[in-house]
């Protein structure tokens, strides 16, 4: 596993999902931390119909939002039910792209479980619309 400083913020997401899951629906955690070190947590909110689904990703970000705008994210990580580390989906990559540019990102690697800490950038090389994007 990857010896980063946010490896507390992973494990803070696989407690949190082995918790919460709901064995028969699809459940991902994932954890912000922003500069000042803060770690905001969520769940996905799975639903019967797929287009009312939300990723974990948001639940996170919208939380360290409401906390303090201000604080910027640093870091973002999701995790499945079984605890492993997962990357963003593309609308969840775009919307990091507009609220947690900066972050790095872990992403699986070849090891059973492990992890490699890439920057958001190297997620999304050519980024929808870029010139539109919010200061």
């Amino acid at each position: 596993m990857d010896a980063t400083p946010f490896a507390d913020a992973v494990e803070a997401a696989r407690a949190l999902i082995a918790r919460q899951m709901r064995p028969d629906w699809h459940s991902v955690a994932a954890v912000v931390v922003t500069r000042r070190g803060r770690q905001h947590i969520g769940m996905n909110l799975d639903s019967i119909l797929p287009r009312a689904s939300v990723c974990a990703e948001p639940v996170a970000l919208g939380m360290a939002m409401t906390h303090d705008p201000d604080d910027p994210v640093v870091f973002c990580a999701a995790v499945n039910r079984h605890g492993a580390v997962i990357p963003p989906c593309g609308p969840c990559r775009e919307l990091m792209l507009d609220y947690a540019r900066q972050a790095s990102v872990p992403i699986p690697d070849d090891t059973d479980g492990g992890y490699v800490t890439v920057p958001m950038s190297t997620l999304v090389p050519a980024p929808y619309k870029q010139d539109q994007r919010k200061p």
